[in-house]
């Protein structure tokens, strides 16, 4: 008996990718909806205001993206490198089917979000050298105008009132109102400080405000109320919290106070104190012009003296000769100078009645160059002339030269022991040396012929043959 077979499972229900991708994104968005994933920021980059980003650990990494509204709520600058926790919510991109992460919020590992802006911001500020000693500006002695940006209905503004009215009363104090703590008030206050130099006539700008928590005091950590401090034309003083309080405001102002009223204390002294160091600058005055007086007494007291009054006469005629030599020396120099200014002026008188003569002189010049061409000229016509003579005498020359004669194949026979030529082959005889010159070299030769007469030159002057035909040759 055979066993019964068992039926095929019926195949899945196809899904097109639209719907996996609508399924799967949905049972991500149902079961995580909220999530905190630490990692390392991989990948950092801004477009359109949103933040792309990818978190990343030793085996693995996610993609992940924040939105223009949250990220502008992180108060650090996110960078690749730092290490975080992202919270949010997964999620599925269905046009290309990546798997991310929507994130709200980053925090960063270890240090607080705040203090790691802090650190950030103050490296950089640093970096630019908006800290350096160089640009702090020292506070006036004597304040008239004093600005204030704070909060009106703070403790600080009344605590620096009643400091600034005890020690010094009579003081223009001008607030510009302004938030200290929440959304908006770094915008303020550093748009009170720029209003101050707008406004101008203060001579100290106070920016200030109670103790708080971190999150309070953020607005004093802002760039923007540093570089409004940074650029303001009026000597500023921070006082921002307590004592143990430090923020990028203390930094990047000319002078940092502990408390509003320690700033208060700074600005202006008592007018208690300030009649009181006068009253002994003026004491100090009186004393010193009386040291003075008692000196000038006893200096004119010994000059009273016969030993004094000796050595004035000497120092009085010492100084009539002075005056006496410096005055002869004076009145030399007066009486010579109408003799310099004499000669002056004839040289002068000479110059202008010599100026035809430099005027003609000039025309004169001209007429010298005209002729000095027509001789060049002249000069070159005649060399050019004297040239081509020469050159026809030295072809006549070349005609009747000798060598010349003997290059064209000629050639000239002497008797031996003699420097004549020969002009006739009757004057030699048979067995006769001779020597005969051609035009490179010389021959030395026996005469052995009979000498053939030559026949008679024709009338007409023709020459007739070079050689005779009739030749007898004696063995």
């Amino acid at each position: 008996m055979y066993p019964r077979p068992v039926p095929a499972a019926a195949p899945p229900r196809p899904y097109t990718v639209s719907e996996l991708l609508a399924e799967v994104g949905g049972s991500l968005r149902a079961s995580w909806r909220d999530v905190a994933v630490t990692g390392e920021i991989g990948r950092w980059e801004v477009r359109g205001g949103h933040g792309y980003f990818t978190l990343k650990d030793r085996t693995g990494c996610l993609n992940a993206i924040i939105f223009a509204s949250d990220r502008e709520r992180i108060p650090f600058r996110v960078e690749p490198g730092l290490e975080v926790v992202a919270r949010g919510s997964l999620d599925l991109w269905p046009p290309q089917g990546k798997f991310q992460l929507k994130t709200y919020q980053i925090e960063p590992v270890g240090a607080g979000a705040l203090q790691l802006a802090f650190e950030q911001l103050k490296a950089l500020l640093a970096a630019e050298g908006l800290f350096d000693a160089s640009r702090k500006r020292r506070i006036p002695l004597f304040p008239r105008s004093i600005g204030l940006v704070t909060s009106p209905e703070g403790a600080a503004i009344r605590d620096i009132v009643n400091v600034l009215r005890r020690r010094h009363d009579g003081l223009a104090i001008t607030i510009y109102p302004a938030r200290v703590q929440g959304v908006g008030a770094a915008a303020e206050i550093a748009e009170g400080i720029r209003a101050f130099n707008r406004r101008g006539g203060f001579d100290v700008l106070i920016v200030t405000r109670g103790g708080g928590s971190p999150e309070d005091l953020a607005p004093f950590n802002d760039e923007r109320v540093a570089r409004a401090l940074a650029a303001s034309r009026i000597p500023t003083i921070s006082a921002v919290g307590h004592e143990t309080d430090v923020s990028i405001a203390d930094l990047a102002a000319d002078l940092r106070a502990a408390t509003p009223s320690a700033a208060a204390e700074l600005v202006v002294e008592r007018k208690e104190e300030l009649c009181r160091r006068a009253e002994g600058w003026r004491v100090r005055v009186e004393r010193a012009i009386r040291s003075r007086l008692a000196l000038a007494g006893a200096r004119v007291s010994g000059e009273k003296r016969a030993e004094g009054l000796l050595r004035f006469r000497y120092r009085l005629r010492e100084r009539r000769e002075r005056v006496a030599q410096d005055l002869g020396a004076l009145k030399s120099a007066l009486e010579r100078r109408p003799a310099r200014l004499a000669a002056r002026l004839e040289s002068a008188r000479r110059a202008l009645a010599a100026f035809p003569r430099m005027a003609e002189l000039s025309r004169k010049a001209d007429a010298v160059a005209n002729r000095r061409r027509q001789l060049e000229d002249r000069m070159g016509f005649s060399l050019a002339q004297r040239t081509g003579q020469l050159r026809d005498c030295g072809e006549k020359l070349g005609l009747v030269n000798p060598f010349a004669i003997l290059a064209r194949g000629y050639a000239v026979a002497y008797r031996e022991g003699t420097k004549f030529p020969l002009l006739s082959a009757e004057s030699v005889r048979p067995g006769e040396r001779i020597r005969v010159r051609l035009h490179e070299g010389e021959l030395r030769a026996i005469v052995r012929g009979v000498p053939v007469p030559r026949p008679a030159r024709p009338a007409d002057g023709d020459f007739g043959p070079l050689f005779s035909d009739a030749t007898e040759d004696n063995p």
